[in-house]
């Protein structure tokens, strides 16, 4: 906090990383984020200031000493987004109860097609409409800097409906570093209408070495040498299983 009042102010955003001493945890680390993120390579129409963005606000403002407030700086409508199911299992491990799969929200930042413009890192808020026309919150997600044409996928919840539970099948000894893990993954949806569910299979270069499958019920990506990711269609009211047989060296 400033100390001070600020009344009917005439207000920029300036938006970018400044340089700041690193303590604690790795500046590297990530969490873990669902599949569809890419950054972008256009230009956006905005004033810039060395490697940040200025965001004019378009009306004057005025914001107490210690307050909060969220002001309006982008208004776009009609813009696509597509909604997704993510689950991650996070190694060859199985899971005591079903477990739900996250909601992804999916859209693009690109001039054609997308939002238009760079976005400044914050919070994103999801409403969505109910039968009345309400808007009612349904979840947020934080977004880093964000160039233009850049793809976007933010996990806003958690499904009630649709839900995976792994279970380790068999697992054998081949010899003194060579197992194979026979995985059973069992995905449920309670929806009235069929949906499709990413299901990545992660920490195959983590805690395993030259991890290979060995059959599998259907055809997987390996989207990187830690995971192999199935789109999984699941009918209404329904569900599917997924087998699949790994080879690995511990």
């Amino acid at each position: 906090t400033s100390g001070t009042s600020f009344t009917n102010a005439s207000t920029l955003l300036v938006a970018g990383a400044v340089g700041q001493p690193q303590g604690g945890r790795p500046r590297n680390y990530r969490p873990p984020v669902p599949p569809g993120n890419a950054a972008g390579t256009e230009s956006a129409n905005r004033e810039r200031l060395g490697d940040f963005y200025v965001y004019p606000l378009a009306e004057r403002t005025t914001i107490a000493n210690a307050q909060q407030k969220q002001v309006s700086f982008l208004d776009v409508s009609g813009s696509p987004a597509a909604k997704a199911y993510y689950y991650r299992n996070d190694w060859l491990g199985r899971s005591d109860e079903a477990r739900s799969a996250d909601t992804v929200l999916r859209f693009s930042s690109s001039r054609e097609g997308g939002l238009g413009d760079a976005l400044p890192a914050g919070t994103v808020r999801v409403y969505m409409r109910d039968v009345r026309g309400q808007p009612q919150f349904i979840g947020e997600s934080n977004i880093g800097h964000t160039p233009m044409g850049s793809r976007l996928a933010l996990k806003t919840g958690e499904a009630f409906d649709v839900k995976v539970q792994p279970t380790v099948e068999k697992r054998e000894k081949l010899g003194e570093y060579k197992w194979r893990t026979t995985m059973r993954y069992r995905v449920t949806n309670a929806r009235d209408a069929a949906v499709t569910v990413e299901l990545a299979q992660a920490g195959l270069d983590s805690w395993w070495k030259d991890t290979r499958i060995e059959s599998e019920s259907q055809p997987s990506d390996r989207t990187d040498a830690d995971q192999a990711l199935w789109k999984v269609a699941v009918p209404a009211n329904g569900e599917t299983i997924v087998t699949a047989v790994f080879l690995t060296r511990y």
